[in-house]
């Protein structure tokens, strides 16, 4: 998901340098400069870039590459959100604390380790969602409806984790949309709101996201005073942003986390700009570089992303409709791959991306993976 990062950059003239894994690196061969280093080496990359001139740091769609990016601007002076702000928005617990201070609606929570699971049996109104504290994607997230299963529960989240935690939080039964936002200087541009389909419980992995998202002009107001209020109380004072949210019963909405980075699946790199006219991958470039200006909608239309959930077992063909609607398609895996219940997003196999005039619903010709069995 960063290779229209790269595109983008070199398309207003920038020269990239590029850190990755060398292993399945997609931008190694589209940068000018690619080097075979973990974005999670922060000394590493610092050293490369004290070495150049650059101009800004960026990364799109990742909470950890936040987490570099952040620390090199900070260490070079160039601009960036704060430690401070990267370190709440980057772990869910310490998150909701802040929220939770700020006066800002999110659902109950307590921060566990495999070590305390029994200790949190009684504290609990089940249904609970649990999830490590610092990951994303869906990893490491279940539904658990009984005491019985919290252990097992935890012990995968906190697996998944990479300080070894989870959080259980409150299970909010509603609806979910994110809100897609741009900050400069501390002020916040709200972009476009976002309707999330997903497989359901356990695991709640993203089927489909749908711009713009289905809201009454009362839930757009008291969604975007709250998406606002978060992001000022998170310290979010630059880049894009990405705000899930649930609504109950009731239609009160709750913020479910804040990333301080473009929504996934293609939804800031791809589905705003369809959706809006608004290019927000240069505008996330532009504030990194020192020369944003204000967001233009140019126009109002639909957009939208279809993941493809085949029958598990061997892909043994693919076969394409081809739509005038359908902007792009990608099928991740190669043939002759194994193709497993799916569980986490990154195990999801191709998609298709559409721009429309209205919504369009998932259409099971539009994209076909056959399977055979094992």
């Amino acid at each position: 998901m960063q290779k229209p990062l790269v595109l983008k950059a070199k398309q207003m003239g920038f020269e990239t340098h590029v850190f990755a894994w060398e292993e399945g690196a997609v931008c190694r061969d589209l940068a000018n400069q690619f080097y075979p280093i973990s974005i999670t080496d922060k000394k590493a990359i610092l050293d490369v870039c004290k070495e150049l001139n650059i101009s800004g740091v960026v990364s799109i769609a990742s909470d950890l590459a936040s987490v570099t990016v952040n620390h090199l601007a900070d260490r070079l002076g160039l601009i960036g959100n704060s430690i401070e702000c990267t370190s709440v928005t980057t772990n869910k617990y310490l998150m909701r604390r802040r929220l939770r201070v700020a006066g800002i609606a999110c659902p109950e929570f307590v921060k566990c380790t495999q070590a305390e699971a029994s200790e949190t049996l009684n504290l609990l109104n089940y249904p609970v969602i649990v999830k490590p504290v610092d990951r994303s994607g869906s990893r490491g997230v279940s539904l658990v409806e009984k005491a019985s299963k919290l252990s097992q529960a935890i012990d995968y989240a906190c697996r998944e984790s990479l300080s070894g935690e989870a959080i259980i939080e409150e299970y909010i039964s509603g609806r979910e949309i994110s809100v897609e936002a741009i900050s400069w200087q501390g002020r916040h541009y709200i972009l476009q709101y976002t309707d999330k389909d997903t497989t359901g419980a356990p695991h709640y992995v993203e089927k489909a996201h749908h711009q713009p998202a289905y809201l009454t002009q009362c839930e757009t107001n008291s969604v975007s005073e709250m998406v606002l209020n978060a992001l000022d109380a998170l310290g979010i004072d630059y880049g894009a942003s990405h705000t899930e949210i649930r609504f109950d019963s009731n239609g009160n909405p709750f913020i479910i986390e804040v990333g301080a980075r473009m929504g996934g699946d293609f939804i800031g790199s791809d589905l705003v700009e369809l959706s809006t006219g608004y290019d927000f991958v240069r505008g996330v470039i532009e504030v990194a570089t020192g020369s944003f200006s204000e967001p233009v909608i140019s126009k109002r239309g639909h957009s939208g992303i279809h993941y493809v959930y085949p029958k598990p077992g061997i892909l043994s063909a693919v076969i394409f409709k081809g739509s005038d609607h359908v902007v792009s398609h990608n099928v991740l895996v190669p043939m002759g791959s194994t193709i497993s219940t799916i569980c986490e997003s990154s195990q999801r196999p191709a998609y298709y991306t559409y721009k429309s005039d209205k919504r369009m619903e998932f259409d099971p010709n539009e994209l076909i993976l056959l399977t055979e069995d094992r």
